[in-house]
């Protein structure tokens, strides 16, 4: 799927990076001309320089913001400003048409067009990062919000709260949540439970649910003492052979690149155990 996806979001680039250039020079051209003759009491010949500066500078801007939400690291400031300088373009041509709507919307047309394939293609960013990550939020069903619109809501926020992008992981933790409210309705009444509910048990919900949506990962018991003491010995004697005297910490070292797990309390009764020569003090 994600192959798929991929080869077309190629395909969309190529045929829509040269429309979008293509807009984006067209909106700056129409532009132009309105902006230099603005600055020209200020910059006088170099007036060209304030509209180019500015196209250039929100073309900058959206493209680094685009560059930034492709990396999955977004920082919305870049939009903003972009966005207020194309509305401040806007506003510039709109004023120079001197009250007139229609050449107002058609100085306004250009940017608006512009500005919603940007945002298209951020959407079309998002969404493909979200799925190659496993960091985008699945959406609560729009026929789960109109049969069920509060339950719904805590869904969804549980799912905000939690940080969790699957929905029927999300279902699943409401699940559980249900069972465990159900439980202490039983046990100290509909809405006296909030109350007479020992905090130990009313914690013991949040807890079972953080569980579930964090589940701990497994660490690995450490090895038996039988296994630890034959891995040592072993150690020992090839390292005898060659006549090396291993130290605690060499021989920890060895274990540890085995695979072996042992804490530094158990070190030292192995090592007495095998009878190795203690650290140097």
């Amino acid at each position: 799927m994600t192959r798929n996806l991929t080869l077309a979001i190629t395909l969309a680039t190529c045929i829509v990076a040269p429309l979008v250039a293509a807009l984006a020079v067209l909106g700056g051209i129409g532009s132009f001309a309105t902006l230099r003759a603005l600055a020209r009491p200020w910059f006088g010949p170099h007036a060209w320089i304030v509209p180019l500066g500015i196209d250039l500078g929100i073309l900058a801007l959206l493209a680094w913001d685009l560059l930034m939400e492709f990396a999955d690291l977004p920082w919305p400031v870049l939009r903003w400003i972009a966005w207020a300088f194309i509305t401040a373009t806007v506003v510039l041509n709109i004023a120079a048409a001197h009250g007139d709507p229609i050449a107002g919307l058609m100085h306004a047309a250009m940017p608006v067009l512009f500005i919603t394939v940007v945002e298209g293609i951020r959407h079309l960013i998002r969404r493909w990062v979200g799925l190659t990550t496993d960091s985008r939020r699945e959406r609560v069903p729009l026929s789960r919000w109109i049969l069920a619109p509060i339950s719904s809501f805590m869904l969804w926020r549980r799912m905000v709260l939690w940080n969790v992008t699957s929905y029927p992981r999300g279902l699943q933790l409401e699940y559980l949540h249900l069972e465990a409210i159900a439980a202490l309705h039983q046990a100290h009444g509909r809405w006296l439970w909030r109350w007479r509910a020992p905090l130990s048990e009313r914690t013991a919900v949040r807890l079972q649910l953080a569980g579930a949506a964090f589940p701990t990962p497994q660490i690995p018991q450490q090895d038996t003492d039988d296994q630890l003491i034959q891995a040592a010995q072993a150690i020992v004697s090839k390292a005898e052979q060659r006549g090396v005297r291993l130290s605690q910490m060499d021989l920890a070292a060895q274990l540890r690149a085995e695979g072996h797990r042992i804490a530094n309390e158990r070190l030292r009764w192995l090592a007495t155990t095998i009878g190795l020569r203690r650290e140097p003090v």
